[in-house]
């Protein structure tokens, strides 16, 4: 029996240009294939070259992919790739920032200076990069939608010991997100972000298996009583690029199975 094909929900993506960091895998990953689903051009942004030529035959739908080595920690990177982009296709309409890479987790008594700054560079600062050479392409354009990802231990303190650095660079992520927002609200530029819970990424899959005390504690965290999915997160993150959420603005989106309820 052949399968029917998803419907399409964003007709409006249809030929777009949309840029997802770290789209090799997991979160990243499903959006990738949300976009190219919708009709949307996709390119990947990521620094390991298997993974990602891997990952473009999985796009399928009816748009395009492509893939760009960057390491998003690097601004001369970001901009390479931001360039890229627009002497290829002359615009970008919707990036996912996705990409995160951290330090050793450790107590804060005992974290390393050098450990504190690859988490905030990973999680934080490769944010605003994207976003500093994103913006003034979206600005002169008029148009364009960033979706940042933090996490829902940018809400709260991370509930185990050792996350201190990784919480407050989403925090950060947040912060940075809401006012950039309230800079361009009139611009014609929408910038929000996306708050996840435990997700079934394959390293938190992983970690589970090999911890199965800390990982039935994690599941136990979640209402719904599962680990949400990928898929579940692209689903957002396509509905806050399109004009569904045309007043969607600054305030993230919380998608954590009850777990901030």
């Amino acid at each position: 029996m052949t399968q029917e094909p998803l419907p399409k929900r964003y007709p409006e993506m249809n030929g777009k240009i949309a840029l997802v960091t770290g789209g090799s895998t997991g979160i990243g990953l499903a959006t990738a294939q949300a976009f190219a689903h919708e009709g949307a051009t996709v390119i990947i942004a990521s620094r390991n070259e298997r993974r990602a030529k891997h990952a473009l035959t999985t796009l399928g739908g009816d748009g395009r992919g492509r893939w760009t080595q960057c390491d998003v920690t690097n601004g001369r990177d970001v901009e390479r790739l931001i360039s890229s982009i627009l002497n290829e296709y002359g615009q970008i309409d919707y990036a996912f920032n996705n990409a995160g890479s951290g330090g050793k987790m450790s107590p804060i008594a005992s974290m390393s200076e050098d450990a504190w700054g690859k988490t905030i560079n990973g999680y934080l600062t490769s944010v605003f990069l994207c976003m500093r050479y994103q913006l003034p392409a979206m600005l002169k354009a008029g148009r364009g939608v960033i979706v940042n990802n933090s996490s829902v231990d940018g809400l709260r303190g991370y509930p185990f010991t050792g996350g201190a650095a990784y919480a407050a660079a989403k925090h950060g992520v947040l912060g940075l997100t809401r006012s950039a927002a309230l800079e361009h609200a009139k611009d014609g530029v929408r910038i929000t972000a996306i708050c996840p819970g435990w997700i079934g990424t394959p390293p938190i899959e992983t970690f589970i298996k090999k911890n199965e005390q800390v990982g039935a504690q994690i599941i136990g965290q979640e209402p719904i009583g599962r680990l949400g999915t990928p898929l579940e997160v692209s689903n957002g993150v396509l509905w806050l690029c399109s004009e569904a959420s045309s007043f969607m603005l600054g305030s993230p989106l919380v998608l954590d199975g009850g777990y901030m309820a």
